[in-house]
């Protein structure tokens, strides 16, 4: 465990890019009521500490060297290289401070064969892929609070970036109806929708960073009835975002400007299958077999995680000829649809990935931040 020593700010870097490596450095200045007292109020502070450290969540070592920064100790990572798509990579560290007990809690973005579980909506009260991981890191916490708070009621701190952010949306709710809204501050980013409760509002400590022009945020579709626990807040295009996006990266920012084009995906999306019930069994022709809506974002699961193989170079293929094609069409917007299905990178540039990049959310979150 460490003690935090008193700083006038913390550097910590999230990456830019893997090819070449590069990395941005984010000046916070040092607030010693970090995480806020009240966490029911938005804190900047805390905002800017978790947009560093759930953008840097898939490094582990950039992620652990931030964490550090700020004062945390007895760090552990956990299923960082992890093959099995119901799991999530996270990391969880302590510190004290005023004689508490803080811990934080982040959670990495999607790998590999997790992107099967994103499709995976399932028929309970909770995007079921997303659960499992909640599940998963739930019991992973457990452990590691069980040998560290003994006699002392924690605090948490939690954050996480897409899918890490719709598994810490769970997590951090889960946590509220344990410990009580008051031990608990979660900010999360670029998150799918998680949950179909109609008691969202009542964690108010729970702030969901959302950009109107990220597709990812978005699905599972509010018509099926998704939304996600806490306060949604919007980020905008408005001002100096593609400016700023341009200072940080170097490059022109390709991903979408305004909602409209979101929106008709969602309504299209709607159209093929107006409820979770058709997205699993309502089928269409596509070449000279038929897929459901489920079994089309498999074949995209497959491309993703980097399992393409023939078959699904066919559906995909095939899909431009078939009901499919204008989801086809959104979803490799800015990009060659060749280039999709031989790229080496798990999301290939394209404007769908531009609108969600971790660049954009940077760029975007001066006008909450002030």
């Amino acid at each position: 465990m460490i003690i935090d020593s008193a700083k006038k700010e913390w550097l910590l870097r999230w990456p830019i890019s893997d090819s070449p490596r590069q990395t941005a450095l984010q000046r916070i200045p040092s607030d010693h009521g970090f995480p806020p007292g009240n966490s029911c109020f938005f804190s900047p502070t805390a905002c800017s500490v978790a947009a560093a450290l759930s953008m840097s969540a898939d490094d582990e070592k950039l992620l652990r060297d931030n964490l550090s920064a700020l004062g945390y100790g007895d760090i552990l990572t956990v299923a960082y290289h992890n093959t099995e798509r119901d799991k999530v990579g996270m990391c969880i560290a302590s510190r004290i401070r005023e004689n508490r007990l803080q811990i934080a809690v982040v959670l990495r973005g999607t790998s590999g064969d997790e992107w099967y579980s994103n499709f995976e909506v399932g028929y309970s009260a909770e995007h079921s892929g997303f659960a499992k991981a909640a599940d998963f890191a739930e019991l992973q916490l457990g452990d590691y609070v069980f040998t560290r708070a003994i006699g002392t009621q924690p605090e948490f701190f939690v954050t996480g970036y897409s899918r890490g952010g719709a598994v810490a949306n769970i997590l951090a709710k889960r946590l509220c109806d344990r410990y009580g809204l008051e031990r608990v501050c979660a900010y999360t980013f670029a998150a799918p929708s998680t949950t179909l409760s109609r008691r969202t509002n009542r964690y108010n400590c729970i702030y969901n960073l959302v950009r109107q022009e990220d597709l990812f945020t978005r699905v599972p579709p509010e018509g099926w009835g998704y939304t996600k626990y806490g306060k949604n807040i919007p980020l905008s295009n408005a001002g100096e975002m593609t400016a700023r996006y341009r200072q940080l990266t170097g490059e022109d920012y390709i991903g979408f400007t305004r909602q409209n084009a979101v929106d008709d995906f969602i309504g299209a999306l709607y159209d093929l299958a107006p409820n979770v019930n058709a997205y699993y069994r309502r089928r269409r022709p596509v070449g000279d077999r038929k897929l459901s809506l489920y079994e089309f974002m498999t074949a995209v699961a497959h491309m993703l995680s980097q399992n393409m193989d023939d078959d699904a170079a066919d559906i995909f293929l095939s899909a431009m000829m078939s009901d499919y094609a204008d989801l086809l069409n959104f979803l490799s917007s800015g990009a060659d649809l060749n280039d999709l299905i031989t790229s080496v990178s798990a999301i290939p540039r394209c404007s769908v990935a531009d609108s969600h990049s971790p660049a954009a959310y940077m760029a975007s979150l001066d006008r909450v931040l002030g």
